[in-house]
């Protein structure tokens, strides 16, 4: 099985979606046949090493990537489209802010013309037409998808937890969401809160949720345990992990 070389693309424009999120939209001739429509596209990004223009990125081969000789690796993250447009030739990645890294330090100072490479994109979640119902849970670095997952889902009730810093941190994604502002909190204890605090419809649900990780271990249960619903309707991913002392 041969696989497939990411692409290279270049920064058009980016914008400050909120005070702590930049919204990077890439374009570039590689992006011709990229496979970027659905809910939760993830991608794996890869970020030139210093002193490089573009970064090094493997050829692919039947026996797996092959990486260019005497070339310094990438950095690797993976992150999620938020909106393609094949028509413009446009594709959208939200960046959340916070700290350091090299990702962040990309995304904070990219202009351009600045060069990075996409792989193909993966993601397996689809809405579950036969669901009365739909529960999706995140953090500001899961909003992105969540923006998606909620574009998908149609003709069901949609019970929606996002938890972001601050009220400066909302987003209008055409659904009634529940904010939960984090203030000085750990991150997770006010959105593992919220969830289990709010009443549920009846019926058979379906559960998207992603962020931090001991969060999303602690709701899948809870999700699982008190909600009671089936194992493979609950799809759920950490995103990062908190460092705790």
């Amino acid at each position: 099985m041969t696989t497939t070389a990411p692409r290279l693309l270049q920064v058009r424009r980016t914008a400050r979606v909120t005070p702590r999120m930049v919204r990077v939209t890439l374009g570039g001739d590689e992006l011709r046949g990229f496979p970027g429509d659905g809910p939760d596209r993830r991608i794996k990004m890869f970020f030139p090493a210093p002193g490089q223009e573009r970064p090094a990125v493997p050829r692919a081969s039947t026996a797996g990537p092959v990486w260019p000789a005497g070339e310094a690796r990438p950095t690797m993250r993976t992150y999620t489209v938020r909106r393609f447009d094949p028509a413009a030739g446009e594709l959208d990645v939200d960046f959340v802010l916070h700290g350091e890294g090299p990702a962040t330090e990309w995304a904070r100072d990219a202009a351009p013309g600045a060069w990075v490479g996409v792989s193909e994109p993966g993601g397996r979640w689809e809405p579950d037409p036969d669901a009365d119902f739909q529960v999706v849970i995140g953090d500001e670095t899961a909003l992105p998808a969540v923006a998606t997952v909620l574009d998908a889902i149609v003709d069901v009730p949609a019970l929606v937890f996002v938890e972001v810093a601050d009220a400066a941190e909302e987003q209008p994604l055409g659904r009634e969401i529940t904010w939960v502002h984090r203030g000085d909190a750990e991150p997770g204890v006010p959105l593992v809160a919220a969830v289990q605090g709010a009443t549920f419809p009846a019926g058979r649900g379906q559960a998207w949720l992603s962020g931090e990780s001991a969060c999303v271990k602690e709701l899948r249960q809870h999700l699982l345990r008190e909600r009671g619903l089936d194992r493979r309707a609950v799809y759920a991913t950490g995103y990062w992990r908190l460092r705790r002392s």
